[in-house]
């Protein structure tokens, strides 16, 4: 138990430091530091500073029995789409832009599967597939192309804007840019939209902005190579 409660310690502070620092400026030793452990014991439960985030490497997507609660009870077939995502926005959410930022230069440089649409998620995916399709006959899209096709542009929007929100430091709520989105797309009754306006195309307008994280994100993914002296 003692371990298990030091290992979590040493992770939660860390991932905190990350959160309001910056993962590049936070050392080991601060961490430890600040967890009250030396770089020993760091190293005991840890290979590095990346090694704090393995558990944020696999984005959650898993609908449990609360989420699929919600949408069952849902007002609608709309509704309950957006209830499927639930997970997604709550796990960005609690990432926060800095380690999510981590996660896509992570991917970059080696695909850990973050973003990826594999088998892990067939039964997500046929449950939208199947709400997509039931709106579709109620006239509550509009949209009426093939649903599979819908599902993978809805997460290819998803993964742009989670970039866009990224590199923007959070200076728009995710979620909201993500509904107005998906209304647009799939083509929601009217009646049904409850998206507040939101300037889609000024997310990708403010790159002066975002100049220093795309730098720090091109640093990380292309590393300078170390020139070889004459003789080695």
């Amino acid at each position: 138990m003692a371990e298990r409660n030091t290992k979590a310690r040493i992770k939660q502070i860390g991932l905190n430091l990350f959160r309001e620092r910056g993962f590049e400026d936070v050392t080991i030793n601060e961490i430890c530091e600040a967890s009250g452990v030396n770089k020993h014991t760091f190293y005991y439960y840890f290979k590095s500073k990346d090694d704090l985030l393995d558990d944020f490497h696999e984005m959650n997507y898993d609908i449990n029995t609360e989420y699929f609660m919600q949408i069952l009870n849902a007002e609608n077939f709309v509704e309950q789409l957006w209830f499927s995502y639930k997970p997604f926005f709550e796990h960005l959410n609690h990432s926060g832009t800095e380690i999510a930022r981590q996660l896509f230069i992570k991917n970059l440089n080696r695909d850990v599967g973050t973003f990826r649409i594999d088998e892990r998620r067939d039964a997500s995916l046929k449950l939208q597939q199947d709400i997509i399709e039931k709106a579709q006959e109620a006239g509550e899209m509009r949209n009426s192309s093939d649903p599979k096709m819908l599902l993978s542009l809805m997460h290819q929007s998803l993964m742009s804007t989670a970039f866009a929100w990224v590199m923007s430091g959070g200076k728009f709520q995710f979620d909201e840019a993500a509904r107005a989105e998906m209304e647009v797309l799939l083509d929601v009754k009217p009646a049904l939209r409850k998206a507040e306006h939101v300037d889609l195309d000024a997310i990708w307008r403010d790159w002066e902005h975002n100049r220093k994280n795309m730098r720090e994100m091109h640093r990380h993914c292309h590393p300078p190579r170390r020139e070889t002296p004459k003789g080695e």
